[in-house]
């Protein structure tokens, strides 16, 4: 094994072992439970259905749409349950040697493959780093970011989220078209485009991006039209090979290639992109529930840094500009522009890594000991260390915070004639929530109930919980009401609650030690070979 991926291999570790130690191990969001049923009915039955659902769910209708046969699928991307076979297989083994819950151990097991896939993201932007010429170090501190300072974090160890998988599939797509010198690039860059689009369809959008940085690229290495037009047919046809095959999986399910699941939700174009442009802009950049600039403020910078990244690397930088562009204006329309009950920008999760590269030679130029006290850069590394630690200080919250928490008590305030003082922001709400497990410990779980894995079952209960809302007495009363209380009340976290779903004593503290060993050797890895690049 060389140098360069000795070095990947440890700064994966790195990342990895934190993601592992944080997880949550919870499937978390009802999207995230329908790709889960699709993903358990494909290794029952080798079925796409989401079975089982409730067709009649009030803002689910893509959730459980009626199909042929008569049965119920999803109208999700498939790539990222087919990606969780493998776990649910090896979960249900599991389960069986420890004798435990089989649909909570599956569950887990499929929420740790996602902490397990998201740190490959990181690791993919610092090989995309390198290839430009950056060093090594550059590279570890990109992809630290990304990781630690940026809603990656929350979204790559809370739950099952389609984002990470999306993600994974566009970044390598780009790292692969700015890599024209590979054998087979511009056929991997659309197999890998294509694996993206399967998990969130929307992704169709950026070809044209792709497309328009392949003729640049063609042009500034002084090829022929010809030269163009036979690597964007060859990007093309592998992306159709995929579409083909997002296009069987639409008539499997619904009986048409054009039906994608969501046709029930959105009817028409004009319901599909009911946000008035300028209120979606603004909720998207400034909502403290999912504000791009309020989870991550280091993002405003990659805006400046913009003109600088173009004069250096102007096919990545229409890439990377193109990618948020097309992205922020399609979201910004879109009808569900906030994401459901999550925390942080999950729609621009996927530009993050984009952003970061324009940032790239200002990164480069401050690690730099010739430029340290010289103007204007003197002046930039306190700024963008100052920023990336407010970004990392509100990812480290939110990782304890349990987030449907936020949302129930939103729902309750709305009947209490006052607001809490974090009312309406996520990052302050964690605030709270952790000051409020320093006071209390741990008895206030005490009062749970026996854990309910069934999923109608939960959302039977949560809507009694929800009818009931007036007659509680305060907010730990009307939390304690709701099923399997515990992940409303106790921090968000696999090793806080592993005991309660019934793994032993042991396993928890192996499992402790494990991820803390995996981080420690991925550090001292990273260490070793990022100096490397100097000799």
């Amino acid at each position: 094994m060389n140098v360069s991926m000795r070095f990947y291999v440890s700064l994966y570790l790195l990342i990895v072992g934190f993601y592992l130690l944080t997880a949550s191990g919870r499937i978390g969001l009802s999207d995230g439970v329908a790709m889960y049923n699709v993903a358990q009915s494909i290794a029952k039955e080798g079925s796409l259905s989401s079975e089982p659902c409730s067709p009649n769910l009030p803002g689910h209708l893509n959730h459980c749409v009626l199909g042929e046969h008569g049965r119920y699928y999803a109208g999700f991307g498939l790539f990222p349950s087919l990606v969780a076979v493998p776990a649910i297989v090896g979960g249900k083994c599991l389960s069986e040697i420890l004798h435990l819950n089989a649909s909570l151990v599956t569950r887990t097991c499929v929420s740790l493959l996602t902490a397990l896939v998201s740190p490959l993201i990181c690791v993919v932007l610092a090989m995309w780093i390198i290839r430009l010429g950056y060093s090594r170090a550059t590279a570890a501190i990109g992809a630290c970011i990304l990781a630690f300072a940026s809603p990656l974090w929350n979204y790559g160890v809370k739950g099952f989220f389609s984002e990470p998988y999306f993600t994974l599939g566009l970044l390598l797509a780009a790292y692969l078209l700015s890599s024209p010198q590979l054998p087979f690039a511009s056929l991997l860059c659309g197999l890998a485009f294509g694996a993206a689009c399967a998990s969130r369809l929307n992704g169709t959008i950026l070809f044209p991006v792709f497309i328009l940085s392949l003729a640049l690229q063609t042009r500034e290495r002084g090829l022929s039209r010809a030269h163009f037009l036979r690597e964007a047919a060859i990007f093309t046809i592998a992306l159709s090979i995929c579409g083909a095959l997002i296009g069987w999986s639409n008539y499997a399910r619904f009986g048409s290639i054009f039906k994608t699941g969501y046709h029930l939700a959105y009817p028409t174009m004009s319901a599909l992109f009911s946000t008035p442009w300028g209120f979606g802009m603004r909720e998207l950049l400034l909502s403290r529930e999912v504000g791009l600039f309020s989870f991550v403020p280091w993002a405003l910078l990659a805006f400046f840094c913009f003109p600088s990244f173009l004069r250096m690397h102007r096919v990545e930088a229409v890439l990377c500009g193109g990618i948020f562009l097309c992205s922020f204006l399609f979201f910004a329309k879109y009808d569900s522009w906030h994401g459901g009950w999550v925390a942080g920008p999950r729609f621009l999760l996927p530009t993050l890594p984009f952003l970061f590269m324009l940032m790239v030679p200002s990164v480069e130029k401050l690690r730099c000991s010739d430029s340290v006290g010289q103007m204007p850069w003197g002046m930039r590394r306190p700024v963008i260390a100052g920023l990336v630690l407010i970004a990392f200080l509100i990812q480290a919250t939110g990782t304890f915070f349990p987030l449907e928490r936020y949302y129930f008590l939103q729902l309750f305030y709305e009947q209490r004639p006052v607001n809490h003082w974090w009312s309406g922001s996520i990052p302050l709400a964690s605030l709270d929530f952790l000051y409020r497990m320093t006071k209390a410990g741990r008895g206030q779980a005490q009062t749970a109930r026996s854990i309910i894995s069934d999923q109608p079952d939960i959302i039977q209960e949560q809507q009694q919980a929800l009818a009931d809302i007036s007659t509680a007495a305060d907010e730990d009363d009307f939390l304690r009401r709701f099923p399997n209380s515990e992940n409303l009340m106790l921090p968000n976290l696999f090793v806080v609650k592993v005991r309660w779903l019934g793994f032993p004593a042991p396993a928890v503290y192996g499992y402790v030690i494990f991820a803390l060993t995996v981080s420690f050797g991925g550090l001292v890895g990273v260490k070793r070979y990022a100096a490397l690049s100097y000799q």
